[in-house]
């Protein structure tokens, strides 16, 4: 696969749970959603139960930065934290999407869509349950073709 950048990570609308790698920008706000005794959180490092090395690296570090942007939680360790966000990748595809020709797999790959699929809980340490939970959660990327990193 080819190596991408993976660090503009968003969130997705379940919570702030998982990513969605985009080229774009998004944002989405939880503070409303959050139980009130919710102010910190930690995120360990997510499993792989793929073949792409530094892959979880860069996802973790991804749910992290989006959660300090978000600015509803502080992410602190897991020891002080009241709210964990755990995850494990599943899956990636890396994928041909757009071309150069003027149909759909004709020519050469222009762009390419990575595809990361996980499975995420946002669990409360306080209150020892499920805040949320996704199961084959989809997170995606776009990168050119020609793009060297």
């Amino acid at each position: 696969m080819k190596s991408c950048k993976y660090g503009s990570l968003l969130l997705t609308p379940g919570i702030i749970l998982l990513f969605i790698v985009s080229a774009g920008c998004g944002y989405y706000s939880v503070s409303g959603a959050l139980p009130g005794h919710v102010r910190t959180a930690a995120v360990p490092l997510f499993g792989n139960e793929t073949v792409e090395a530094g892959i979880v690296e860069d996802v973790t570090d991804a749910v992290t930065d989006a959660i300090i942007r978000n600015g509803s939680m502080q992410v602190v360790s897991e020891s002080r934290a009241d709210a964990v966000v755990e995850g494990t990748i599943i899956n990636v595809r890396d994928e041909a999407d757009t071309y150069t020709g003027e149909g759909s797999g004709t020519g050469q790959a222009k762009q390419f869509r990575l595809r990361i699929i996980a499975d995420v809980q946002f669990l409360d340490r306080v209150k020892n349950k499920v805040i949320w939970e996704g199961r084959s959660v989809e997170g995606w990327a776009r990168y050119d073709a020609s793009d060297p990193s």
